[in-house]
């Protein structure tokens, strides 16, 4: 834009003070950080922002036409005054609380475009309504959360204390206000019903998931354009930090959050759940499978029904399968473990065989303790290994074993008790109960 553009956003009161673990996209840092990047796009010289620092996200490229005032050092119209110099005194300002909603740049593209084709000095987004009023049949209001504003000093300065309540709502009224008795000079940007699509305004909790779902339609677009493929995007929820790859599929009921990295060609399925991890290239996620705080290596496979807890990692080719659960483990390159296991602060070697119902007992009441499987090593089916322990390269562990120590590598370590069977043992029960059962009887007459 031609003429200088500075940009105020305050941040609501009650949103800085919002103290509750909620998913990222209803948070209101990512509403911030979507009005944050959506007003640089306007590329404005400076945008002040009245609230701390979103710690989730920010925007991709560091700007110098960007600052943040903290809430807490002063009121808003202390801080305003206090701040002003930097944004300097010439052209307008766009005035914004995060009440208003903006889900592209059209809606305020337009509202400044307004205020300077009519030459106003303060301009407000207005709307009109159907009323029963038989006189006028509508009625005017103003929409909160925008104002425009003209910093030329010619025309005399406006406050910007003025501009925000206490509670960080813009203040129509002392606005309006200083105008007086120049009402002429006050403007408003009628918005029709095709305006309507392009914002929202942020009431209560019961708007966040509207905004939420304007966010989540925008990223998944976003990593659309970027080649990625979304089979039902309306049934996707992907959080605004995530990357994914080119030629990547992701199936319906998928959540994506945080600070995800899914790479090329990777295939993730229904009812998917991953979290702040790192996805290599051609990596497979079965269905129903929660990741997080994990790293996947290329073409790996797991799911469907696995559990990934943080600190895991999958190295090249390996498979974890149904009803698996890692955490904190390291699990080597092409091994398997394929079935209903439990495998924490462990380190595995490559090519290992973890048999169906192996659990990696961990800990002793106290403390977590490591378990080390080497390379190539075969674990049987229904094994515990009591951890502090090693398993030597190539061992193999015999299905059923309780394993307390050390396995020596290429040895075969049985820990079980022998098998006792004794010959017509059921035969003689059933005669016993049968006797007892006349005792019984006969006792009774």
């Amino acid at each position: 834009m031609k003429n200088k553009l500075q940009i105020i956003i305050s941040q609501l009161r009650a949103e800085r003070e919002e103290e509750r673990q909620l998913p990222l996209l209803l948070s209101p840092e990512a509403r911030l950080n979507h009005m944050i990047k959506v007003c640089l796009g306007l590329k404005p010289d400076k945008v002040m922002i009245i609230s701390r620092p979103p710690q989730r996200y920010l925007p991709n490229k560091k700007t110098d036409r960007l600052f943040f005032v903290q809430p807490e050092e002063a009121p808003a119209e202390d801080l305003l005054s206090r701040y002003s110099s930097r944004l300097g005194r010439e052209g307008d300002a766009l005035l914004l609380s995060t009440e208003f909603f903006p889900v592209n740049q059209e809606i305020l593209l337009k509202a400044v475009k307004t205020h300077r084709d009519n030459g106003y000095r303060l301009t407000f987004l207005a709307g009109k309504q159907k009323t029963e009023n038989v006189r006028s049949g509508e009625d005017c209001f103003v929409y909160p959360g925008l104002a425009v504003i003209d910093l030329n000093e010619k025309a005399g300065q406006f406050p910007l204390e003025r501009g925000f309540k206490p509670s960080g709502e813009l203040d129509v009224v002392g606005l309006t206000d200083y105008l007086k008795p120049d009402y002429d000079s006050l403007g408003f940007d009628w918005v029709g019903d095709k305006q309507k699509k392009n914002f929202m305004i942020i009431m209560g909790s019961a708007d966040w998931s509207r905004a939420a779902s304007i966010l989540n339609r925008l990223k998944v677009a976003e990593l659309e354009e970027k080649g990625a493929i979304f089979l039902s995007p309306d049934e996707t929820w992907i959080d605004p930090e995530v990357q994914i790859g080119r030629g990547s599929i992701i199936y319906p009921w998928v959540v994506i959050e945080g600070r995800t990295r899914v790479g090329k060609n990777c295939f993730i399925y229904p009812y998917c759940h991953i979290i702040d991890s790192r996805i290599s290239d051609e990596v497979k996620v079965f269905s129903s499978t929660v990741i997080e705080g994990c790293r996947i290596e290329k073409a790996a496979q797991v799911g469907p029904f696995s559990r990934l807890r943080p600190e895991t990692r999958l190295k090249a080719g390996s498979r974890v399968g149904n009803f698996v659960e890692m955490k904190k483990t390291v699990f080597g390159q092409e091994s398997k473990a394929m079935h209903l296991s439990y495998l924490g602060d462990a380190l595995v070697g490559a090519k290992v065989n973890i048999g169906a119902g192996t659990i990696t007992c961990n800990y002793d009441g106290e403390k977590k303790n490591k378990t080390t499987i080497g390379r190539e090593v075969f674990v049987g089916s229904g094994t515990e290994l009591v951890a502090p322990v090693r398993i030597g390269r190539g061992a193999y562990v015999a299905a059923g074993s309780t394993i307390t120590d050390n396995v020596s590598p290429e040895s075969l370590a049985i820990a079980r008790a022998r098998q006792v069977e004794k010959k017509s043992w059921v035969r003689r029960r059933k005669e016993l109960s049968k006797l007892r059962k006349k005792g019984k009887q006969n006792q009774g007459r």
